[in-house]
């Protein structure tokens, strides 16, 4: 879907992108149950050994808002901390 928007838009100068990210830890994640065992395996999974936060995902949309990124357009930005490395 990324990558058709981007096609269609980019003439009129539109970037489209998206963020994808990993478990992100937020006030709502205790409401999913998960016990510290779960956190612990989902943690060893990534490999920079944490959870992400929502700042991870603030600076990457701050970057992707930006004019640093300005010729980025059609992809998604993982924000996963290495887990998708392997």
């Amino acid at each position: 879907m990324v990558k058709a928007l981007a096609v269609e838009l980019g003439r009129a100068g539109i970037r489209v992108n998206a963020i994808a990210p990993i478990f992100i830890d937020t006030p709502l994640t205790p409401a999913y149950g998960l016990s510290a065992q779960a956190h612990d395996a989902v943690r060893t999974r990534i490999k920079f050994g944490r959870i992400g936060t929502i700042e991870d995902l603030m600076d990457a949309i701050v970057f992707l808002a930006s004019e640093a990124s300005a010729l980025v357009t059609g992809t998604s930005l993982l924000v996963d901390g290495g887990r998708t490395a392997d």
